[in-house]
């Protein structure tokens, strides 16, 4: 017999035969094939000859003899991917058994159905049921009949498709007393939610004989099979979110269809030894090589303690083989969260192996895992679906964003711009005088909020800000041109170094400079009435304006901020600001100071650097020692700053008198999710399809759903098959 070898490729263009033939004869040779006649063709030139290549069976195996057949010719599966319509079916595999596989799927049911999810767990163990023994039906009655007789009647039987008319099983009961049920429906105790349950089957002579009459090639092999019968009356009667399908152990047939065909996502549960480790290998490589099924490890039972870990690393090694490699906590980077890497674990629980209900909840934290997997599938899926229907690159760049200085934003935009963090609530208390952070993290927003944004500021702080007067005692606040800056602080550095004054005096005659000269004068008015404070009172009012706004810092202003170092006029700044605070708390109110681009004004890395900062951090420790509990100052300085810092009394500083400003990646979700939605009213409908937060959400989201939401955004997965989420990379990039 001659082996003829057809191949049809665009390259052959504008080639001779002899070229053809160079080309692929080493291929051929790879490859292992020595054909007798090769023709070579262009598509074009095979279509006016009429020939066409037919394409193989290229559905999914049913047992692991066909799986390993495909594997060795080159074949994958058929993409299966899931009609909207149907549930997600999800397969619970051991190799061998005994390792807790029904109890995890169990529990898993147990989680998902108390989050809102429709379960319908399904025994497909078929040669060792046991499901209905772990969920047993509620009325104590003993299972009449179950999943292989329903698919044995719909395969082998002869029946009425319309009118069901020959069956004598149906799935769930529905006053037809003449057709059992194989499903029954049992309650949670805490959710009351309910799971659907189909057993396998009453252990009896007709179980085996049907179960044995029962071909699994026929299973899922066409739109009228008895599995698609079964699905379709799943979705129509009982309509599962999700199905949980206990499969059999080992190489069997029924253990590779659950694998093979079934599966959308299947959970390999093993006891860490290396019998599992060897077929778990096998399955799991087999599987990669026909598709993409998702797939999870999950480790039980793990003694608990040093035995437990010691057992666990030994045994990931031996899991090298597979093509996601299973790390160790060692082999671990820093910043990579061990939950997302790592196999699942159940650690051995006594109460189970005694437990005559279920689920036991002394054991439900256990295997919230699983679940959580599973529902990140489940967001892949809706998002994956979502993106289908739209042109997601046209939403990213309908994507408008306001400007990204804090010193430029503009009012309308602050609300959009402004993220409230776990930090807001400890700036409000007065006793926080230094606000420290990395560059990045927010400080100069939170102080444009304060200064320039108070009504947003006071909004969220919730009346705590009502008696409260805010003022720049130093910074770039809009229209705050009267200040000194680098050149000017040069000038006050040299002349206090030369008259030996101290920065403390200096902060405390700029502050009251700062209060003179804006909008909040009134607090001085009656304080400089006092004849003792005449000089004071006659030297700002000829050296410096009633209204910053209208005024440019000048080099007159600066020599007269230095007079006030003085003896005497030092001495009237000290009891005026005790007069400021006696008036403050006569009226019920409070006066906050707050300081920034102290960084750039005050020259970094200069020998006075720390002193100049030092004499304002002083000020505030010295007003409070004074009992001037009504002014107070909050000091914003870069991390790097104030860890170089070196001042007397710098000890007082502790975690109560400062804030370490620190963004969590829900915060940065959450900033993210306001900037998008109020920047594309596309991105928005986009975002609210699937996963809609209101207003109020969004702050007491959790990063799960944060994700979830900004998912058009970047999707969840950097890569699909990796669990590091792009917003985490995103963040540290």
């Amino acid at each position: 017999m001659t082996a003829i070898l057809t191949i049809l490729d665009n390259s052959f263009a504008g080639q001779s035969y002899s070229e053809r033939l160079a080309n692929i004869e080493p291929l051929l040779k790879k490859a292992g094939l020595r054909p007798g006649i090769v023709e070579l063709y262009t598509p074009d030139e095979a279509e006016e000859r009429g020939i066409s290549l037919q394409q193989g069976d290229t559905r999914s195996p049913a047992t692991w003899e066909e799986a390993v057949s495909m594997v060795e010719g080159g074949k994958q599966a058929l993409d299966g991917s899931r009609p909207p319509h149907r549930p997600r079916r999800v397969v619970f595999y051991s190799y061998k058994g005994g390792v807790g596989r029904t109890t995890a799927l169990v529990h898993t049911a147990f989680h998902l159905a108390r989050s809102g999810e429709r379960v319908v767990v399904v025994d497909m163990d078929v040669e060792a049921p046991g499901l209905h023994t772990v969920l047993p039906r509620p009325d104590g009655t003993e299972i009449q009949a179950g999943l292989v007789d329903y698919l044995w009647e719909r395969q082998l039987r002869p029946f009425n498709q319309e009118t069901g008319e020959g069956l004598e099983t149906c799935l769930v009961e529905v006053g037809r007393e003449q057709q059992l049920a194989i499903s029954y429906a049992v309650e949670d105790p805490i959710s009351r939610a309910q799971i659907h349950v189909v057993p396998a089957g009453a252990i009896n002579s007709n179980f085996v004989r049907r179960l044995n009459a029962l071909s699994v090639q026929d299973i899922l092999a066409r739109p009228d099979d008895a599995w698609s019968l079964f699905e379709k009356e799943l979705v129509e009667q009982i309509e599962p979110d999700v199905m949980l399908i206990d499969a059999r152990t080992g190489l069997g047939d029924w253990g590779g269809l659950s694998l093979l065909r079934l599966a959308d996502e299947a959970f390999f549960v093993l006891y860490p030894s290396q019998q599992n480790a060897e077929g778990i290998r096998f399955v799991h490589n087999t599987l990669t090589q026909l598709s993409n099924l998702k797939t999870h490890l999950v480790l039980s039972p793990v003694p608990e303690g040093p035995i437990g870990l010691e057992l666990v690393a030994r045994f990931l090694p031996s899991l090298g083989g597979m093509d996601d490699k299973q790390l160790t906590e060692d082999e671990l980077p820093d910043d990579e969260p061990t939950e997302e890497r790592l196999p699942v674990r159940v650690p051995y629980n006594p109460n189970i192996a005694c437990a005559l209900r279920y689920p036991v909840e002394g054991a439900m934290p256990d295997y919230a895992r699983l679940a959580n997997l599973l529902r990140n599938t489940e967001t892949n899926e809706k998002v994956e679906a979502t993106f289908q229907q739209f042109d997601r690159w046209n939403v990213i760049e309908s994507l408008k964003f306001p400007e990204r200085n804090a010193k430029e934003v503009a009012a309308e935009y602050f609300e959009l711009f402004f993220q409230k963090t776990s930090d807001f609530e400890k700036f409000l208390d007065d006793a926080r005088w230094v606000v420290r952070g990395r560059k990045g993290t927010g400080k100069s927003t939170l102080f444009h909020l304060f200064v320039e944004h108070k009504e947003n500021a006071s909004k969220r702080a919730k009346g705590k800000l009502e008696n409260v007067d805010i003022l720049p005692g130093h910074g770039p606040a809009t229209g705050m041109r009267f200040r000194p800056t680098t050149t000017e602080f040069e000038t006050i550095q040299r002349e206090i170094n030369k008259t030996k004054n101290d920065w403390l005096s200096f902060w405390r005659a700029y502050a009251i400079v700062r209060v003179f000269a804006s909008p909040h004068q009134a607090l001085l008015k009656s304080a400089l009435r006092n004849k003792e404070l005449r000089e004071l009172q006659k030297h700002l009012q000829s050296s410096f304006p009633a209204e910053e706004s209208i005024a440019d810092w000048r080099s007159s202003h600066t020599k007269a901020l230095l007079q006030l170092l003085d003896t005497t006029l030092d001495s009237q700044c000290r009891d005026l600001m005790t007069d400021i605070n006696t008036a403050l708390g006569k009226a019920g109110k409070k006066l906050w100071l707050l300081y920034d681009d102290l960084d750039q004004d005050i020259k970094e890395m200069s020998e006075w650097q720390a002193d100049a900062l030092g004499g304002l951090l002083r000020l505030a420790y010295d007003s409070n020692n004074r009992d001037l509990h009504n002014i107070r100052f909050k000091i914003f300085l870069r991390e790097d700053i104030w860890n170089k810092l070196v001042f007397t009394n710098k000890s007082h500083f502790g975690e109560a008198r400062t804030l370490a400003l620190q963004w969590k990646i829900d915060d940065f979700l959450r900033l993210a999710y306001r900037l998008a939605t109020g920047g594309s009213a596309e991105f928005k409908a986009l975002a609210l399809r699937d996963f809609p937060l209101t207003d109020s959400e969004v702050d007491t989201a959790n990063e799960e759903e944060l994700r979830k939401a900004l998912a058009p955004l970047w999707g969840l997965n950097q890569e699909k098959k990796k669990n590091a989420f792009a917003a985490r990379w995103y963040i540290t990039a």
